[in-house]
């Protein structure tokens, strides 16, 4: 029995580190960074008609299971299945330092350019008849598309098609034509609204070109749901010359009112709005085709109308030469304006004329005209001298005038002058002397009050001292009732105001002294020491 447990635990664990070997080395599978893995399940049922391979929610079925499995480490029994690494789907962002766009408002460097990944699904339902583009679910070219990033699809069931984004540059709108949707008489109305049947329209639901415009930025569109048109926006310049030094000879060419040729070196700016950009793809096309389509058939037919009303002097003249530049640039707005372009400026810049045999005759026009231009001078000239003598005389004449009035006004001026100072100084002194009277009468009132007040004030004093003496008699008269006798009112008038301060006694022989004693007490004092001595 331990024989048989030891060869028992021998088998285990000799199992054991074979299936752990077996998995570590014919199982492990590791899948790189930059790769997936595609599992092919050997075993299981068949996969149904509209599957070409097996969805993650049913791993019953045999064959390519739709799922891969990422970047990383996996334990697969090649017993059970098969699998292969695959490339991840890589859309680029491009390069935006390099970014360079050129008139037309494309890219110059396309390698540059945002990518999109357009999907085509290989399995699923089968798509409406008609129906290129489908949503998820069916088989066939997929609505959305992949923006730039690194995807996991299965190439078995998926197929990528890269292709470049839409980059409208700064200047520039884009222009979407929508190549789906509803037609015909449904296209006409939405929610009550009349739009418009041409190939204009307001609904992103409707196939046609949408009336407002992708403003400058990226767009990742479905190219074969909607095409994007760049046009760019402002004022280009459209110039015809004739230069035999570099071979170039595509002035504009027309007669003038007198039969001579005239080839003419014009430049014509043009420009658009964004709304007008729909309008032009919608009747004429890009950029390019405006030009070529539009507006040099428009200056060949301007030059030809307003040029036959002039005459060959007229059109190399100044004056008339502007006025034909004016009328030119007024008649390619009206024949453009229906094709929604519009014209800033035509700009005349070289005229030639040319004889019935082909001849330059610009050179002799030029110096016939210069000719008359000088006589005409000439003659103004001379006009223009006598003018200056008469109005010189008159000018003469006029500083005459003009001094004599200089004269007679400083006469005046000096005469008024001294009137009025005169009157003044009269004025100054009636003021002056009026002011004095007037000091005088005021300095003569405040004596007389003055005079009152002093008259006022005796009188009240006199009154006062009288009325005081009487009271003070009448006062003595009631003290004297009062005591009895005079000699009682002296007596109490006497003790009444007799206040003595010091009392001193002196001797000045006998019988005699003088007193200067403080109290009568001191006095009696010395009474007694002068009869004891």
């Amino acid at each position: 029995m331990k024989f048989l447990i030891k060869i028992g635990l021998f088998l285990i664990v000799i199992t054991w580190g074979a299936w752990i070997s077996f998995k570590w080395t014919v199982m492990r599978v590791y899948v790189p960074p930059d790769k997936a893995l595609k599992v092919i399940s050997k075993f299981g049922q068949p996969l149904p008609g509209d599957l070409i391979a097996a969805p993650r929610d049913h791993p019953e079925y045999k064959g390519v299971q739709e799922e891969l499995m990422g970047p990383g480490r996996y334990f697969l029994n090649p017993v059970e299945y098969d699998w292969e690494l695959v490339d991840l789907v890589q859309i680029s962002a491009g390069d935006p330092s390099q970014w360079d766009w050129d008139t037309k408002g494309q890219l110059k460097n396309r390698a540059s350019a945002p990518m999109i990944g357009l999907v085509s699904c290989k399995q699923g339902k089968t798509a409406p008849p008609g129906q290129e583009v489908v949503d998820v679910g069916y088989r066939g070219i997929q609505k959305e598309v992949l923006t730039p990033g690194v995807y996991k699809l299965n190439p078995h069931v998926y197929e990528v098609t890269m292709l470049p984004a839409v980059v409208v540059p700064p200047g520039s709108v884009g222009v979407v034509t929508r190549l789906s949707g509803l037609i015909g008489p449904s296209a006409a109305t939405t929610q009550g609204e009349q739009i418009d049947l041409s190939r204009i329209v307001g609904s992103a639901d409707h196939r046609g070109i949408l009336r407002d415009v992708l403003q400058p930025g990226v767009y990742y569109k479905n190219p074969r749901l909607e095409k994007v048109d760049i046009v760019p926006i402002g004022y280009d310049a459209i110039t015809t010359r004739n230069s035999p030094t570099e071979d170039v000879n595509n002035a504009l060419k027309f007669y003038s009112y007198d039969g001579y040729q005239v080839e003419a070196d014009l430049t014509v700016v043009w420009g658009r709005t964004p709304a007008d950009a729909p309008k032009i793809v919608a009747t004429v096309g890009n950029v390019e085709q405006v030009e070529k389509n539009v507006i040099e058939p428009a200056m060949k037919a301007a030059c030809q109308n307003v040029g036959a009303n002039y005459s060959a002097k007229e059109l190399i003249q100044g004056l008339t030469r502007s006025k034909f530049q004016d009328e030119l640039s007024d008649s390619l707005e009206k024949q453009v304006q229906s094709r929604n372009v519009h014209i800033l400026l035509a700009l005349l810049r070289n005229v030639t004329v040319k004889d019935k045999s082909g001849q330059d005759a610009t050179n002799g026009l030029l110096a016939t005209i210069q000719r008359t231009n000088i006589e005409v001078e000439n003659q103004l000239t001379v006009k223009q001298k006598t003018q200056t003598a008469t109005v010189k005389a008159k000018l003469d004449a006029e500083q005459k005038l003009v001094e004599v009035a200089h004269d007679t006004v400083t006469g005046d001026t000096l005469l008024k002058v001294a009137n009025i100072l005169a009157d003044g100084q009269k004025k100054a002194a009636e003021i002056d002397a009026q002011r004095q009277l007037d000091v005088a009468t005021i300095e003569l009132q405040i004596a007389t009050l003055s005079a009152k007040t002093t008259q006022i004030l005796g009188k009240a004093k006199a009154d006062v001292d009288r009325m005081k003496n009487e009271a003070e008699a009448k006062g003595s008269e009631m003290m004297v009732k009062a005591l009895g006798s005079p000699q009682a009112y002296n007596a109490y008038i006497f003790a009444k105001n007799f206040e003595p301060k010091d009392i001193r006694l002196i001797f000045a022989g006998q019988g005699t002294f003088w007193t200067d004693l403080k109290s009568f007490q001191d006095v009696g004092a010395v009474k007694v020491l002068q009869e004891k001595k």
